[in-house]
């Protein structure tokens, strides 16, 4: 029934979404918060002032979804927790299947997350770019049982195109991951570039970049998605991180 209901509510008209899954789910949504065509199946929904979620998403699965001021899930992205998952990870009684953003945080296009435990980005943080993978669970071939564990992207942090983050792994306080690459640890070390298969720290980056002064309460007053906008920040902290990387050699 209330699969029925979340394609009813995605295929209401502009901000009618809102209303209805307010009344028919019990969602928790501010009235500035944006709900584009979107599959959302979640246990309980809050979405903060100016939180934004575009259309194509499949959200399913999850026991909490939590969007803070301005959190922006863009579009075509796939956030789940197996079908499965209650009969499949029994030893693991205190995992959480959510997606907790903060602040300003964000996830671009065309990712596909694993909500088999929790994924958190933390202010600011983003999943940026396209084709990013985070996986919460993963098979243990060595003692041939399952493993869950979350991931953690801390304040400013930044994971980029094409990413593959594990199961318990995170990523610090502004830390940017390069494109391409394998996060199969807690990486720690602050404001710094991590590159590689598996990812490791190549250099600091400076206080100086551009990326961590940048204010998002600029962008769209009714928390819109604005596609355009995104490639445009993508692009400027690519440029910016390499002639960072570039300035340091």
């Amino acid at each position: 029934m209330r699969s029925v209901l979340a394609l009813l509510v995605a295929l209401a008209p502009g901000r009618l979404r809102r209303h209805l899954g307010r009344w028919l789910l019990g969602w928790d949504v501010h009235p500035t918060a944006h709900i584009g065509r979107s599959i959302i199946l979640a246990r309980k929904v809050t979405l903060g002032p100016r939180a934004s979620i575009g259309s194509f998403n499949v959200i399913r699965g999850l026991d909490e979804l939590r969007m803070d001021v301005g959190a922006n899930i863009a579009t075509r992205n796939w956030i789940a927790c197996p079908p499965g998952a209650p009969a499949l990870f029994t030893s693991f009684p205190d995992r959480h299947p959510a997606l907790i953003m903060g602040k300003w945080a964000m996830i671009t296009v065309n990712h596909e997350i694993d909500c088999s435990d929790r994924v958190e980005l933390a202010d600011q943080a983003r999943i940026a770019g396209f084709g990013t993978q985070v996986l919460t669970h993963s098979l243990d071939l060595v003692r041939d049982r399952w493993s869950v564990a979350p991931v953690f992207l801390g304040e400013q942090a930044a994971v980029m195109s094409g990413c593959i983050l594990q199961n318990g792994t995170s990523v610090p306080r502004r830390g940017i991951v390069s494109a391409g690459s394998v996060v199969n640890t807690r990486l720690s070390a602050e404001q710094t570039f991590y590159r590689g298969n598996p990812a490791k720290a190549v250099r600091p980056l400076p206080d100086t970049l551009r990326y961590w002064y940048r204010s998002l309460e600029d962008d769209s007053s009714e928390g819109a998605v604005v596609p355009r906008r995104q490639r445009a920040v993508e692009a400027e902290l690519e440029a910016e991180v390499e002639d960072a990387l570039d300035s340091g050699r």
